[in-house]
C-alpha cells in the first residue's frame, strides 16, 4: 500500500473543521450529502405565528452580529436591555463565532420588564461598534438536508420532477453552487408562503452540524459525513514522501505464500468481479477440508452458530470477504481459550456492532444536547448479548433445567428494564479509522479493527444489572482511592511516546501544537521516573508499553503537590498517560459545590468536592467577577480537589470565589473551576419510580440539559418501599409524597435529597455468602494505603477483615475480602448509602454507582471502557451463563436433548476451568468445556447410544463435509481452492451466510413425529424440508458420480461432461477407491470389506445389519455387471449414494428396523366443498407498523397526527403530506381518516376497493391487561423475536394444545369434517402449520424458486426402491431422529415427484416481483392453480419475509420493504382475480411485534408489542379498521409501558377465530376452543365487532 495509514490509523479525534461556505460545499463534493446553512426562517411568519420573547426563562435566542451603523436600537425597558446586554457580552467571552451569538435566559439572576413581553420579538441591540440583531433560533444553522431531497419526503420534489424542474432542495447546491438554502416564508415565486410550523415539524429529520461560523469537531459530524475521506481532506496530509511502498500485515494474519500463485482477490473499490464475496465461503471450505487442527475448526463453527453475524446485516456483504473472515478468526483463535476473551472480542467487533446495530449508537443526552432530538439507545445488542450469547431468557439451574417460582412458572433472567439499561452501556462505539493493508474500507468503514469509544456519545447515568444491583457494584468509590493514587500500588501508565496528548482522556486539540504548554515533567530523583524508565545496567531506559506499580512509592518534588496526574514526561520525547484504576461515583453525594466551565455564561454544574474534577479560581474578594489561576499550577488542564483549590488561593493571598471569568489564561486551557457556591442535588421521580438527576446551584447562567429540571434521562433505582407519585401521572397518587416534593406540570415529582451512610456489620460476618448478599460498595486494596491506615487482617468464616488503626472497630471504613465459589476476589466497604427525601423518611432508595461522570469533561473513554468491561463481566459471571453455553455447545456437538447431568458436568467444567485434567482451572475455560462436551459418558458411551431419545439430526453442512473428508476429496491441479455455489439455498447452511442472528435454526425448535411426541427439540430438523432434502442428496449424488461440478444439482461452480465416473473436467472429485481383484479375494468378502469401511467412514459404524446387507447386495449386483466399464467403481459409487440416503448417515441414532416398508400416503381426493385458501405472511423481525397505518385527519378533541404520532415519533415519523390517504370516514376510530405509508399505493387501493382491512393495535395476549399487571398477566416472553414469532404462529399461550399451530389446528378440524386440506410452508418450517399428531399429514415445504427434480439420472433403475427399503419402518426402540428422518425423506421424495409433475405446466398471468416475497407469492399462486390436480378442498400457506428488524435507518429501510410488499401484494391480488379465485383466498399478515414509537440513536426503533396488521381477499369486508387504534400513545398514556411500547387491545384469538369460520370451521364451542384454546380468557366484549359477519362478506 502507498497509504500512510497502512499499518494503523492516523487518528482524527481532535480534528477541527470550520463551518464556512467552502467547507460546506466540500462536504457535498466528498460525500454527496446536501449540507446547507438555513436562511429565511422568520421570527414572525406570514400567518402571524411568533417566537417567544427572548426573556423567557431557559429559552435560547439567537442574535446575528452586524455593524452598529446598520442597526437602530430597539426601544425596551431598562431591566430588559441590561439583562440582554450582559448576557450577550458575557457569552462573547466563550462564544468564538464571529457571526452569531446564542444566549439562554437564566431561571434566576436576570429579569426583564414585563411590558416588553408582547412587543419584544424582533429586536436590535447596539453595543459599542456592534449590533446584535435577533433572528430565528436556527438562522444560519447548518444541517444535512439530504433526507429532504428524496422523492417521497418533500412534496415539491415529485412535482418538480414531473415538470422537468430542478429538485427544489438540491438546486441550491447543484444549480446555484450555494452553501445556503432559503426557507420560503414570504413571497417566493411559484411557492406558497410556508408557516414556521412547517419547519418545526420537519427539522427534526435533519442532522444538525452546528452554526455557520462555528468550529466543530470531526467526531461530532453526522455519520454520513464523518468519513475517512472527509478526515483526510481536512486533516494532516496522508501522502507519502518519495515513492516508497509500505507493506505490513494485520494482527493475527497469516503470511502470504508466493509459491501458491494468485488465488484470491482483494476488494479495492475498482473491482469488476461480481462474486468476490464468495471468496469467504471458499476460504472456509478449504480450511475445513484441509486444516490440521480439525477440532479447533469444528469448535469455531459451533461458536459461529452461537455468536452469529447475519450476512444481510453487513453493508459490504455483497463484496467483501476479509471482514467476515476476520470476525470468524475471533472464534477460531479463542476456541480453546476463555469465553470471556471471545465475548469481549465479538462485542468490540464492528461486524457485530453493525450486525446488531449498536455501531455509532449515541446516548439520549448527547442527541438532545447536540441535535435537540428525543431518542433512546439502540436495544438490539443489549437484548441479544443476553438472550443469545450469555444468559438466555430464563433463569437456569446448573444442570440447565429452568428455575421455577412458587407457582411453578419459569423465572425470567431479565426484563425489558434491564435491556433498556444495558442498551445505554452500548452507546459510544465507533469505527477506528481505516488503514491501507486490508480490503478497501475507507468508503465503507473499518470493519477490521476493534471499535473505539467516543466518550461524548456515551450515556453518563447508572445502569442496573440482571441481579437486582448496578453495573459498578463491587468497585471502589473514586473518593475512597488512596491519596495520590498515581503513586499507589496498582497505578498504571500507558506509553504515549512523543505525543503528550492523552488517549483515554481528552484534552483540547489546541494542546497538540502548543509550544507554551505546561507539562508535568518528572524530577530526576523521582521514584516514578525510575519505574517508567526501567533502566538497564548501562542506565539506558527500556520503556514498556504499560507499567503497573507493584507497590506504593513516595512522592518527589511537585508530585507531592499534585492531586492527580494526566500525562507525565519521563524524558524528552517520552510521555506516559496515567490510567486511574476503575472506580465509580455515587450519583448522589453530600456537600456538592458549584463549578463553572471557563466562564459563567458557558456552563455551570455540581461537583463532588472530594474528587479532583476542577481547577482553582482565586479572587481578591467574594464580589470579584474576575478570577485567576494560581501561578503555581502544575500542568495545563490540571484538576485538583476543592480543598486544594482553596489552599492555592490562600497561598496567593486570595480566596476561592464565585466568578464570571478567568483572567490571564488562554480559553482552551480553561476547564471547570471550583466556586464557593453550594449545589443542591435533586431527584425527579416519574410515574414508575425511575429517577432523573437535577442540579440546582445557588446561582447560574447555564446548565446542561442532562442536569436541568427538564432532564429526560431517567434510570431505575431500588426504592425501599413506595415513592412520591404525581396525582396526574397515576391512578392512585400520593400528591408527590404529601407535597414533600414539587408536583411538576410536565409530570413527575421534583424532590430534594439527603444522603445517609450506615455501617452494615458490627461484627465478623457469618459467611462469604452473607458478605456478598449484603454489601455492594467495593473497596480498593488496603495495601495501597499508607502505613498506619489499616491494622493487620483478621480472618474467620472465609472472610478477611481490615479495620482502620484509628478505630480498631467494625465501622464504615472496614474492608472485607472474600473469594466467591468461582475464584473471584472481592473487596467490600462495610457500608451502605441511602438517598432520602427530606421530610419524608419513608421515601428512600439505594444510592446508585456510575463509572461515567456527569461532568462532560470527566466523562472520558477510560471510564467508558471500564464500564464496558464491567458489563461483560456481569454477563460472563452470571449464574446462567455456564449452563446456557453448555447446553448450546452440547447441541452443536453430540445430542439435541442432553440429560441434566450431562449439562451440569459441562457447566461445571466451564465454571471450574477443568475436566479430567484438561483446562487452565480458570472460570470460562473453553478447552475444559469442550473436553467435557466430547468426553462425558453421555457423549461416548456405546450403551447410551442405544437410547432412542439421544442423538440428533446432523447438520447438512457437516454431512457434506464428512462425505468430502471421508471419501478423500482431491482437487484438480488447476483448482487450488474448493469452490462451491449456493449451498445456503441448496442445503440450508453455509458459513458466512447466516440469515438472521438466530442462525439457521432455533435451539428450541420442536419437530413433529416421534421427536415431537416425546417433547424433544431438534434444531437441525428446522432446515430439513423437501427442497433441502432434494438439494442435499442431488448435490452429494452429483459429487459422487461426476465430481465437483454443476451436473444435475451439483454443488460446483463449473460445468463438466456429466458422464458418471468421468472426473476429467471436474474441479475436484472423491478419490476414495477400492478396486476389486478377483485373484486375491471373493466378491462376497470384497463387498463386505468395502461396505464395512464405508460404514465406518460415513456413519461411524452405526449402519445397521439390515441396511448394511441391502447396500452390500446392491454393491455386488453392480460389481457383477459385466457390461460396466469399471464395475468396482460403479459399485462403489452406487453403494456411496445408497449410504448417503440412510438414516444412520444423516443422524447419530441407532436404527432398529421392522423389515416392513413405510406406507405411502394415498393421493388426496377433494370432497367437492368450495375451495378456500388462507395465506399467512409473517413480516419477520418486527414490522414498525405504526408507520404502516398512521392517523391523518382527526377533528375531535385531539389532533392525533401532530399531538401524538409526530410528537413521539419525531425523526422516524412519516410526513403527513406523503401519506396515502384511505378513502371514506372511519367512524369507529379516534380519527376520521387514516393514511398508509407512501409506498403502499396498492394497499391503499385494495382498502378503498373494499378488499383489505386493518387490525389496529393487535398482538399476543394471554388476557386483557394494563400497565401495572401486564408482566404477570402475560405468559409469552415478550419482546424476543423467536418467542413472539412463535406465539403469533401458535396462538396458544397457555400451551393447551402444545406443539401445534393455528393453521395446523384449523387444518385438523377441516380434515375431521371430511375435507382434503393441503399445508405448505415456503422455504422454512413453521409451527403454524403443525396439527395434532395422526390427524393430518405433515406439512410440505416448498422452495420459492420452484421444484427441482430428485435424482434425475439415477445410477440404477430400482434406486428409489432401494432408498425406500433403507428407510423402512422402525421399531419403538429405534432412534427417534432416525425415524423422523426416514419419514420426512420418503414423504419429501413423494411430494417432490407429485409437485414436480403438477407444477411443471403451471404459469401465472401476472409477472410477480423477483423479491423473496414476490417469488413466494408467485409459488403460492401456482399451488392454488394446481388445487384440482392435487385434490384439495382447502389450503393453508405460511410465508415469511425478513428485513423488518429496523434498529437503524428505519425510514430508508421501510421505503424498500413496503415497496416490495406493495408490489408483491398487488401481483398476488391481480393473479387471483385473473384466475377467478380472489373471493376464495384470504391473506393475513402478522409480525413478531411492532416497534417502539420513540426512535433510538440510529434513527431506528426497537422491539415493542401491539401493532397494526393487514387482512385482504375478495371475501374480506374491507375498507375498515378493526379493533381500536389507541387515542393516546405518548409516554405516560395508559397503554404505553415505556418508549412507546403499546399494550395490544386486540388479541390474535380475535383475529383468527373469524378467519377459521370463513374457511369452513364449525362454530360449536368444542371446535372453537380447539382452534383458540385461550379464547375463554377474554371477556365476550373483547370479540365485539370481530365476528365472521363483521370481517367477511356473506358466503
Amino acid at each position: 500500500s502507498d497509504s500512510s495509514t497502512t499499518c494503523g490509523s492516523a487518528g482524527t479525534p481532535n480534528l477541527l473543521i470550520d463551518l464556512n461556505s467552502d467547507n460546506i460545499i466540500e462536504f457535498h463534493s466528498i460525500t454527496g450529502q446536501y449540507v446547507y446553512g438555513i436562511l429565511g426562517l422568520p421570527l414572525i411568519d406570514a400567518f402571524e405565528n411568533k417566537q417567544q420573547w427572548p426573556c423567557e426563562p431557559e429559552l435560547r435566542s439567537r442574535w446575528e452580529i452586524v455593524a452598529a451603523v446598520d442597526c437602530t436600537q430597539t426601544p425596551m425597558g431598562v431591566a430588559t436591555n441590561t439583562s440582554l446586554v450582559e448576557l450577550l457580552v458575557g457569552k462573547g467571552n466563550s462564544d468564538t463565532n464571529p457571526l452569531l451569538r446564542d444566549i439562554i435566559f437564566p431561571i434566576s439572576g436576570k429579569s426583564c420588564d414585563i411590558s416588553d413581553n408582547i412587543t419584544l420579538v424582533e429586536a436590535e441591540i447596539v453595543i459599542g461598534s456592534q449590533c446584535f440583531r435577533r433572528v430565528h433560533p436556527e438562522h444560519m444553522s447548518v444541517y444535512d438536508f439530504t433526507y429532504w431531497t428524496l422523492e417521497n419526503t418533500h412534496p415539491g420534489n415529485m412535482i418538480a420532477a414531473m415538470h422537468g424542474h430542478p429538485n427544489p432542495i438540491k438546486k441550491w447546491m447543484d444549480v446555484n453552487a450555494s452553501a445556503f438554502l432559503s426557507y420560503p416564508a414570504f413571497d417566493v415565486p411559484n411557492a406558497p408562503n410556508h408557516p414556521i410550523s412547517r419547519w418545526d415539524n420537519h427539522s427534526p429529520k435533519f442532522s444538525k452540524l452546528g452554526r455557520y461560523g462555528d468550529t466543530i469537531k470531526f467526531v461530532d459530524l453526522p455519520n454520513e459525513i464523518r468519513l475517512d475521506e472527509v478526515a483526510e481532506h481536512f486533516g494532516v496530509s496522508t501522502e507519502l514522501g518519495g515513492t516508497g511502498v509500505i507493506v505490513c500485515g494485520s494482527p493475527f494474519e497469516s503470511g502470504n505464500d508466493p509459491s501458491l500463485g494468485k488465488v484470491f482477490d482483494a476488494v479495492t473499490g475498482r473491482d469488476t468481479s461480481w462474486d468476490m464475496w464468495r471468496q469467504r465461503e471458499y476460504t472456509w471450505m478449504q480450511v475445513g477440508l484441509t486444516a490440521p487442527d480439525q477440532l479447533r475448526q469444528r469448535v469455531a463453527w459451533a461458536f459461529a452458530q452461537l455468536l452469529v453475524v447475519a450476512r444481510g446485516a453487513i453493508g459490504v456483504q455483497s463484496s467483501h470477504s476479509e471482514v467476515f473472515l476476520g470476525y470468524y478468526d475471533i472464534l477460531t483463535r479463542n476456541a480453546f481459550g476463555n469465553y470471556r476473551d471471545m465475548l469481549r472480542e465479538i462485542s468490540y467487533s464492528p461486524m457485530m456492532a453493525e450486525n446488531l446495530s449498536f455501531l455509532q449508537s449515541k446516548s439520549a443526552a448527547y442527541m438532545w444536547e447536540t441535535q435537540g432530538k428525543i431518542s433512546f439507545a439502540d436495544e438490539n445488542f443489549s437484548r441479544e448479548i443476553m438472550q443469545l450469547f450469555s444468559t438466555g431468557l430464563t433463569k437456569l439451574n446448573l444442570d440447565g433445567t429452568p428455575m421455577l417460582d412458587d407457582e411453578g412458572k419459569t423465572m425470567l433472567a431479565y426484563t425489558n428494564d434491564e435491556i433498556m439499561s444495558f442498551a445505554r452501556i452500548w452507546t459510544g462505539f465507533d469505527y477506528q479509522q481505516g488503514r491501507g493493508n486490508v480490503e478497501e474500507s475507507s468508503w465503507s468503514g473499518n470493519r477490521h479493527d476493534p471499535m473505539k469509544i467516543q466518550p461524548a456519545w456515551r450515556d453518563k447515568f447508572p445502569k442496573t444489572d440482571m441481579t437486582g444491583g448496578y453495573i459498578g457494584d463491587g468497585y471502589p468509590l473514586c473518593v475512597d482511592l488512596p491519596d495520590k493514587m498515581f503513586l499507589s500500588k496498582g497505578a498504571t501508565y500507558r506509553l504515549l511516546g512523543a505525543s503528550h496528548m492523552p488517549e483515554l482522556m481528552e484534552d483540547d486539540s489546541s494542546f497538540k501544537n502548543d509550544l507554551t504548554l505546561r507539562k508535568f515533567v518528572l524530577n530526576s530523583t523521582s521514584a516514578l521516573k525510575s519505574k517508567l524508565c526501567n533502566a538497564t545496567i548501562d542506565d539506558n531506559c527500556q520503556y514498556e508499553n504499560s507499567v503497573t506499580l507493584d507497590d506504593t512509592i513516595n512522592c518527589t518534588a511537585t508530585e507531592c503537590d499534585a492531586d492527580t496526574l494526566r500525562v507525565v514526561q519521563v524524558n524528552d520525547g517520552i510521555h506516559y498517560e496515567f490510567v486511574r484504576p476503575p472506580c465509580v461515583e455515587q450519583v448522589f453525594y453530600a456537600n456538592a459545590k458549584k463549578v463553572i466551565y471557563k466562564e459563567r455564561w458557558a456552563d455551570s454544574s455540581c461537583a463532588n468536592p472530594l474528587l479532583p474534577y476542577a481547577s482553582e479560581a482565586c479572587c481578591e474578594g467574594q464580589q470579584d467577577t474576575s478570577a485567576e489561576r494560581s501561578t503555581d499550577y502544575l500542568y495545563d488542564q490540571e484538576r485538583v480537589l476543592y480543598s486544594t483549590a482553596g489552599l492555592r488561593c490562600e497561598a496567593m493571598g486570595m480566596g476561592s470565589c464565585d466568578f464570571n471569568l478567568i483572567e490571564g489564561i488562554d480559553s482552551y486551557k480553561k476547564g471547570y473551576h471550583w466556586t464557593t457556591d453550594s449545589c443542591n442535588i435533586q431527584v425527579k421521580v416519574n410515574d414508575i419510580g425511575q429517577v432523573a438527576l437535577v442540579y440546582k446551584p445557588e446561582s447560574y447562567e447555564i446548565l446542561h440539559p442532562h442536569v436541568r429540571n427538564d432532564n429526560r434521562n431517567f434510570f431505575k433505582v431500588y426504592w425501599d418501599g413506595d415513592y412520591p407519585k404525581n396525582n396526574d401521572d397515576v391512578t392512585i397518587g400520593n400528591s408527590c409524597g404529601n407535597s414533600t416534593c414539587q408536583s411538576l406540570v410536565t409530570g413527575g415529582c421534583l424532590c430534594d435529597t439527603t444522603i445517609t451512610e450506615t455501617r452494615v456489620f458490627k461484627e465478623m460476618p457469618s459467611s462469604v455468602e452473607e458478605v456478598l448478599s449484603k454489601l455492594t460498595i467495593g473497596a480498593y486494596d488496603t495495601a495501597a494505603y499508607g502505613e498506619g491506615t489499616y491494622a493487620e487482617a483478621i480472618t474467620a468464616n472465609g472472610v478477611t477483615a481490615y479495620m482502620t488503626i484509628s478505630t480498631g472497630a467494625f465501622d464504615t471504613k472496614t474492608v472485607f475480602e472474600v473469594t466467591d465459589e468461582i475464584g473471584r476476589l472481592h473487596r467490600f466497604k462495610n457500608t451502605k448509602e441511602r438517598v432520602r427525601i427530606p421530610g419524608a423518611i419513608e421515601y428512600a432508595f439505594r444510592n446508585a454507582p456510575s463509572f461515567m461522570s456527569v461532568l462532560n469533561t470527566e466523562a472520558d473513554a477510560r471510564d467508558a471502557y471500564y464500564e464496558t468491561e464491567a458489563a461483560l463481566d456481569h454477563y460472563f459471571h452470571h449464574d446462567n451463563t455456564a449452563p446456557f453455553i453448555a447446553f448450546r455447545l452440547i447441541q452443536r456437538f453430540t445430542t439435541s436433548n442432553p440429560k441434566p447431568r450431562y449439562v451440569k458436568a459441562v457447566a461445571t467444567a466451564f465454571r471450574t476451568g477443568s475436566y479430567d485434567g484438561i483446562g487452565s482451572t480458570e472460570y470460562g475455560d473453553l478447552a475444559a468445556t469442550i473436553a467435557a462436551v466430547l468426553l462425558h459418558p453421555e457423549a461416548r458411551s456405546v450403551n447410551l447410544d442405544a437410547d432412542p431419545f439421544k442423538g440428533n439430526l446432523r447438520e447438512p453442512l457437516l454431512r457434506m463435509m464428512a462425505l468430502m473428508r471421508g471419501m478423500e476429496l482431491q482437487q484438480a491441479d488447476q483448482w487450488p481452492v474448493v469452490k462451491m455455489n449456493d449451498l445456503d439455498n441448496k442445503i440450508g447452511q453455509m458459513a458466512h451466510s447466516f440469515p438472521t442472528v438466530f442462525s439457521f435454526m432455533l435451539p428450541e425448535y420442536a419437530p413433529g413425529g416421534r421427536p415431537g411426541d416425546a417433547t424433544l427439540v431438534g434444531p437441525e430438523t428446522m432446515i430439513m424440508d423437501m427442497p433441502k432434502v432434494v438439494g442435499l442428496l442431488n448435490g452429494m449424488f452429483s459429487l459422487v458420480k461426476y465430481g465437483l461440478s454443476r451436473c444435475h444439482g451439483g454443488f460446483g461452480t463449473e460445468w463438466s461432461r456429466c458422464n458418471e465416473g468421468d472426473f476429467s473436467s471436474a474441479t475436484a472429485h472423491l478419490s476414495f477407491s477400492r478396486p476389486f481383484d478377483g485373484a486375491t479375494t471373493t466378491v462376497e468378502d470384497h463387498a463386505e470389506d468395502v461396505v464395512s469401511e464405508l460404514s465406518t467412514l460415513l456413519t461411524s459404524g452405526r449402519l445397521g445389519a439390515e441396511n448394511k446387507q441391502l447396500i452390500k447386495e446392491a454393491y455386488i449386483a453392480k460389481l457383477n455387471d459385466t457390461a460396466a466399464v469399471d464395475p468396482a467403481g460403479s459399485a462403489l459409487r452406487f453403494a456411496q449414494q445408497l449410504m448417503l440416503t440412510s438414516p444412520e448417515y444423516h443422524t447419530t441414532n441407532i436404527v432398529h428396523k421392522t423389515g416392513s416398508l413405510r406406507e405411502q400416503p394415498e393421493p388426496p381426493q377433494a370432497s367437492g366443498t368450495p375451495y378456500k385458501a388462507i395465506v399467512y405472511v409473517m413480516f419477520g423481525g418486527g414490522c414498525d407498523s405504526f408507520n404502516m397505518l398512521v392517523p391523518h385527519t382527526c377533528t375531535g378533541e385531539k389532533d392525533m397526527y401532530n399531538d401524538e404520532y409526530f410528537e413521539i415519533r419525531q425523526e422516524i415519523a412519516l410526513e403527513k403530506d406523503s401519506l396515502k390517504v384511505l378513502n371514506g370516514t372511519i367512524s369507529n376510530q379516534v380519527c376520521e381518516t387514516f393514511g398508509v405509508h407512501p409506498r403502499l399505493e396498492s394497499v391503499q387501493q385494495l382498502f378503498n376497493d373494499g378488499d383489505l382491512l386493518f387490525f389496529a393495535n393487535t398482538g399476543v395476549l394471554t388476557k386483557e391487561t394494563d400497565k401495572e399487571n401486564y408482566w404477570r398477566d402475560t405468559e409469552t416472553q415478550l419482546f424476543a423475536h423467536n418467542f413472539m414469532q412463535m406465539a403469533a404462529q401458535r396462538i396458544d399461550p397457555l400451551k393447551a394444545e402444545d406443539g401445534t399451530g393455528i393453521l395446523g389446528r384449523i387444518r385438523d378440524v377441516l380434515t375431521k369434517q371430511g375435507m382434503s386440506v393441503g399445508a405448505f410452508s415456503l422455504d422454512v418450517n413453521s409451527i403454524s402449520l403443525i396439527g395434532e399428531p395422526g390427524v393430518t399429514e405433515s406439512p410440505m415445504i416448498l422452495s420459492n424458486s420452484g421444484v427441482a427434480r430428485f435424482n434425475e439420472v439415477p445410477s440404477s433403475a430400482d434406486m428409489d426402491d432401494a432408498i425406500a427399503s433403507l428407510n423402512g419402518e422402525t421399531e419403538a426402540e429405534s432412534g427417534v431422529f432416525a425415524e423422523w428422518y426416514s419419514d420426512v425423506l420418503l414423504k419429501s421424495l413423494s411430494h417432490n415427484q407429485l409437485l414436480y409433475e403438477t407444477l411443471a405446466e403451471k404459469t401465472t398471468e401476472v409477472l410477480f416481483p423477483t423479491s423473496h416475497l414476490g417469488r413466494q407469492l408467485g409459488m403460492v399462486a401456482k399451488m392454488i392453480d394446481s388445487r384440482n390436480e392435487r385434490g384439495t378442498d382447502a389450503d393453508v400457506f405460511f410465508l415469511s419475509t425478513g428485513g423488518w428488524d429496523t434498529h437503524s435507518a428505519l425510514l430508508a429501510n421501510q421505503e424498500n420493504l413496503f415497496a416490495n410488499v406493495d408490489a408483491s401484494f398487488k401481483a398476488f391480488a391481480d393473479e387471483m382475480n385473473a384466475k377467478n379465485v380472489w373471493d376464495n383466498v384470504t391473506l393475513i399478515e402478522t409480525s413478531d411485534f411492532a416497534r417502539t414509537l420513540t426512535q433510538n440513536g440510529g434513527l431506528g426503533s426497537d422491539h415493542a408489542w401491539g401493532g397494526n396488521y393487514i387482512m385482504m381477499g375478495g371475501s374480506v369486508k374491507g375498507g375498515q379498521i378493526v379493533g381500536t387504534y389507541p387515542d393516546a400513545i405518548k409516554d405516560g398514556s395508559p397503554l404505553n409501558i415505556g418508549r412507546g411500547r403499546l399494550i395490544p387491545t386486540t388479541s390474535w384469538e380475535a383475529v383468527f377465530l373469524p378467519l377459521a369460520e370463513w374457511v369452513g370451521v364449525g362454530v360449536d364451542e368444542k371446535t372453537l376452543n380447539y382452534i383458540c384454546p385461550n379464547r375463554h380468557n377474554f371477556p365476550e366484549s373483547h370479540f365485539s365487532g370481530m365476528s365472521r359477519g363483521d370481517l367477511f362478506e356473506p358466503a
